[in-house]
């Protein structure tokens, strides 16, 4: 969709960038003469998964996802379309400063806490992000994390949105938790998040994926080594009691019942494990 078309739509805003094309939606950085600079997404579908993801962003009210402004039906030359307008977050990608810079770990620390944090109050609304990865995290300039994109986030206890016959559930390989890729329905819950946010966390530490090397032939290999392989042990000099590795090994545990029993406990232990810390945030 032309910036042009979309500015004659919306005669109040500017468009300041137009991003690729991405499946149903046409997404552009606006300048809003009421938010500022926004996120202006023009849907030409409106399937459940989008109609879920904008309900949890807008009734979440969770500080580390980007807030809902507007959410509405226009006509744009002949066709309806549904337009969101949503905060924009001013940073790039986990993926990206990833490649970009070698994090400390007193980053990396401020990472784990913020989607432990985020995660915590998910689980109090009882939704399960299942999509928790460096892609999916925005580091803004500010030094914050934001976690983005809630398309195949479950809402426990509402219908679900993937049919129960299929045999590998909605994730990303390398990322999801085994009960993700074997779809378990019962045994998903926040300690699949936990279990992404190990992987994550991993990475951002060591520079590394704990699982996968980049070598693999196809997804089912990358679905085993998830299932099967030992994350390698490193020393991390500021971890001397070893608490903060055996906390991020814990979240990463194969089976679900030895991981944390929840976000919220998980938060608790890592308030333990971050005192302990030989890093000016330990103390």
């Amino acid at each position: 969709m032309d910036r042009s078309i979309v500015e004659l739509a919306f005669p109040t805003i500017k468009v300041k960038y137009s991003y690729p094309e991405s499946g149903q939606k046409y997404v552009f950085l606006i300048d809003h003469p009421v938010y500022g600079e926004s996120i202006l997404k023009i849907v030409k579908e409106m399937g459940p998964r989008i109609l879920r993801e904008i309900e949890i962003a807008t009734n979440s009210n969770v500080p580390q996802i980007p807030k809902v402004f507007e959410v509405e039906t226009k006509s744009i030359g002949s066709n309806a379309y549904t337009y969101i307008i949503e905060q924009y977050i001013d940073g790039n990608s986990l993926a990206v400063e990833f490649r970009k810079n070698i994090f400390s770990l007193e980053k990396s620390i401020n990472l784990l806490e913020s989607l432990l944090q985020t995660v915590v109050e998910l689980e109090k609304v009882g939704v399960v992000h299942r999509d928790i990865k460096p892609d999916n995290i925005i580091c803004a300039r500010t030094g914050e994390f934001y976690l983005i994109d809630f398309g195949i986030a479950r809402v426990l206890g509402s219908t679900s949105l993937t049919m129960t016959e299929m045999a590998i559930g909605p994730h990303t390989p390398g990322y999801g938790a085994p009960e993700l890729f074997n779809y378990s329905k019962r045994d998903i819950d926040s300690r699949a998040d936990l279990f992404s946010i190990g992987v994550v966390i991993y990475e951002s530490i060591f520079h590394k994926h704990p699982f996968i090397t980049g070598d693999e032939i196809d997804v089912h290999e990358i679905l085993m080594k998830t299932s099967t392989v030992l994350p390698q042990e490193h020393h991390i000099p500021e971890d001397k009691d070893r608490n903060l590795i055996g906390f991020i090994q814990t979240l990463m545990q194969k089976h679900i019942s030895k991981r944390p029993p929840s976000a919220e406990r998980a938060l608790e232990w890592f308030y333990i494990v971050k005192r302990s810390l030989d890093i000016d945030g330990g103390k």
